[in-house]
């Protein structure tokens, strides 16, 4: 074999006022871990029974411990809002290879995933409560306040 499918993705954070100015812009490498590998593998190849749901929503919580293949789920989940439709796009990374690139977003609004407690993961889920984690990613401390929303795009190469 040749050729590797050597997945990435990234997350860019962005805090917009009410009135509409930029107060943050921030970009995030992700983990894609085990579970978001077999899931990829799963509707590539197949499996009994039902097919696995595909990535539906994205989840900010609290957690700060560094990502790992292992993780399932969120640290300590706050929020969890549906994803956009998805956009693709073709690229061609620096080796030279044509690659696919999905674009995910969402938005946390105004008066959703506020707290105390700053943010600091988020991650791609399979459905609007438990399902199937695809990714994880930690990030500086973003404490979400009504005064502004938080909005996630994800970039996920293949």
């Amino acid at each position: 074999m040749i050729e590797t499918l050597d997945m990435q993705g990234q997350v860019r954070l962005l805090l917009h006022a009410a009135d509409g100015s930029l107060l943050l812009d921030r970009m995030h490498r992700n983990r894609i871990v085990r579970s978001g590998r077999e899931l990829v593998a799963q509707h590539f190849a197949g499996v009994a029974g039902a097919p696995p749901n595909i990535v539906s929503h994205m989840g900010v919580g609290t957690g700060g411990t560094a990502a790992s293949d292992d993780d399932v789920a969120l640290v300590a989940e706050r929020a969890r809002n549906a994803v956009a439709t998805p956009t693709y796009s073709a690229i061609v990374d620096a080796g030279g290879i044509k690659r696919v690139k999905v674009s995910l977003q969402t938005v946390f609004d105004f008066g959703e995933a506020n707290g105390a407690d700053p943010l600091r993961e988020a991650g791609i889920f399979t459905a609007s409560a438990a399902g199937t984690m695809y990714n994880r990613v930690v990030f500086d401390a973003v404490t979400k306040v009504n005064t502004f929303k938080l909005t996630l795009i994800w970039d996920i190469v293949f």
